[in-house]
């Protein structure tokens, strides 16, 4: 199909709604309330009014506009309230009253935001900066980068290049609103007419299950502000938080999840995988509260997973009480909150007799829309959908047994290993970081890595992301840590040891300050330390 097909079919997706003759009054006109709330604002702005920081806060807190996309707005107001002196020249340069293109002043503003966390990857930065620039008009919409790349998907419209900057992204996204007006007027479709009214369109073919007025300034409460300690509150502040290289990877899990509800993260030990898991379940579902993990292992059973009955005293006497496994406890916390994700990580899932443990779930995981009766429960039982699961798998230890074939279509697999995305390179931009003049570290993982049998049981980074890495530090963890754990995957091979010693490993990955070679391959760990004159391991 064509893309002015493909756009045709989703302008016209909304028409019968837009011919209802509410679509202004419950999609469009609350945002040109905030327009006007943000041209109020802009004009005590380039006036130099002392109150142009609240009036130009207000409005993106009241409209709820950016949903996602607290904690960078928080920035930027703390930004206004601590150094207006610097604030004031960068909101001036972005609502000047002249000539100059949107992405141009997004670019001069985003640049002169102090550096922060919560404050990185252009789809977070992007958002609240959006929605400050409505007050040039209804020709400047809010921008969420996962609606229009969605949308770009469905419509074959095409994404901007990968890296893209926040100019890049913002007129690229006008330029697929202008796509949708131009398809509007050649079919002679009463709507859209213009960028803010093409939003809306764009807004109810993304969430087509949802009522936009719900956000409307007049009914909606203030949105409340994350803690400190609440986690990324959009995938682009993950990425940026687990030094992945590129978003797309965990907008990739995310769309996995979508289409199964449940996802398994297989590698070797030390890549990230439950780590990752964690903070992707709390960042989609928005709380940490919503995310409960759980540890397999041989002798855990339905009864502690599912629902069983435990030992209790009741009225005085000891005796056995039937209880819900963490499994229907999330259900039913999924259950009563449907507007909300719940997930449940499921740590080292192979690890666990896995048909012992799931019994009749095994259905229920595939048949999301239909129950079933419990072993211990004659009511029937179904597994909401919005309860997602995100499994861990080692891949390095022999002595867990296969996941099975039944399990394996019911999840999709998600690949953490140290030699491709998103786990390459993770390590040597973990260290230019946070450790430096120790990046060397990286090389000597990788070249590890190739000298092992299997991929599967590489090395991964986590043994080396601690803080206070230093030469000693390498060297202990290598001596303690890395070696006993290669040993184990060289079985019968004792004598291939000697390749994974420390120092042999560095001179020959290129490392600097390498032990001399006539030494340092025949050293115990303590003794490199010292012949490397300074703690280089």
């Amino acid at each position: 199909m064509a893309v002015d097909e493909r756009l045709d079919n989703y302008v016209r997706r909304v028409q019968p709604f837009i011919e209802s003759g509410d679509f202004d009054a419950e999609h469009v006109d609350w945002k040109r309330a905030v327009v006007e709330d943000m041209r109020a604002a802009r004009e005590a702005a380039l006036s130099g009014d002392s109150e142009w920081a609240s009036l130009a806060v207000k409005p993106v807190w009241k409209s709820g506009l950016i949903g996602g996309g607290w904690s960078a707005a928080r920035v930027i107001r703390r930004w206004f309230n601590n150094a207006p002196k610097e604030a004031l020249p960068a909101l001036q340069a972005l609502w000047a009253e002249d000539d100059t293109p949107p992405g141009e002043r997004i670019a001069k503003f985003v640049s002169q935001v102090p550096e922060d966390r919560d404050f990185r990857g252009t789809g977070t930065r992007l958002l609240p900066v959006s929605v400050f620039l409505m007050a040039l008009g209804a020709d400047y919409p809010p921008f969420k980068i996962t609606e229009f790349y969605s949308a770009y998907e469905r419509t074959g419209y095409g994404s901007p290049p990968r890296g893209a900057d926040e100019a890049t992204e913002y007129e690229h996204a006008l330029g697929f609103l202008d796509q949708l007006i131009e398809r509007a007027r050649e079919l002679d479709l009463k709507l859209p007419h213009d960028r803010l009214q093409a939003h809306s369109v764009l807004w109810m073919n993304e969430h087509p299950d949802e009522d936009e007025t719900e956000e409307a300034p007049d009914t909606a409460p203030e949105a409340p502000e994350p803690d400190g300690d609440g986690p990324p509150t959009s995938l682009e502040a993950l990425t940026e938080e687990l030094f992945f290289e590129d978003v797309e990877h965990l907008r990739r899990i995310e769309r996995l999840l979508d289409e199964k509800r449940q996802v398994i993260f297989q590698g070797p030990p030390g890549t990230g995988k439950t780590y990752v898991a964690r903070a992707l379940a709390a960042c989609l579902a928005g709380s940490r509260d919503r995310v409960r993990l759980v540890q397999f292992h041989p002798s855990y059973a339905y009864e502690d997973f599912v629902q069983g009955y435990r030992p209790a005293i009741v009225e005085g006497q000891a005796s056995f009480k039937l209880r819900d496994g963490p499994l229907l406890e999330m259900a039913e916390r999924a259950s009563g909150v449907p507007d909300a994700k719940h997930f449940l990580v499921i740590d080292e899932i192979n690890r666990g007799n896995l048909s012992k443990v799931l019994g009749e779930l095994y259905f229920l995981l595939e048949y999301r829309d239909e129950s079933i009766r419990l072993q211990y429960d004659d009511r029937g039982f179904s597994l909401p959908p919005n309860l997602y699961i995100i499994g861990t798998m080692n891949t390095a230890d022999r002595s867990i047994a296969l996941v099975d074939l039944a399990l394996r279509r019911r999840f999709s697999f998600v690949e953490f290993y140290p030699d491709r995305p998103p786990v390459e390179g993770l390590l040597r931009r973990w260290l230019e970081r946070h450790s430096e003049g120790m990046d060397w570290v990286a090389g000597v993982v990788d070249h590890a890595n190739t000298k092992l049998p299997d991929r599967r049981a590489a090395i991964g980074p986590s043994y080396f992301m601690r803080p206070g890495l230093d030469e000693d530090a390498v060297a202990r963890i290598w001596e303690h840590n890395v070696l006993p754990y290669v040993e184990e995957q060289l079985p019968g091979e004792h004598d291939r040891l000697d390749e994974f010693k420390l120092a042999r490993l560095r001179r020959e990955a290129g490392g600097s300050d390498a032990p001399d070679a006539e030494t340092g391959d025949e050293q115990s760990g303590d003794e490199q330390t010292a012949a490397s004159g300074s703690g280089d391991a």
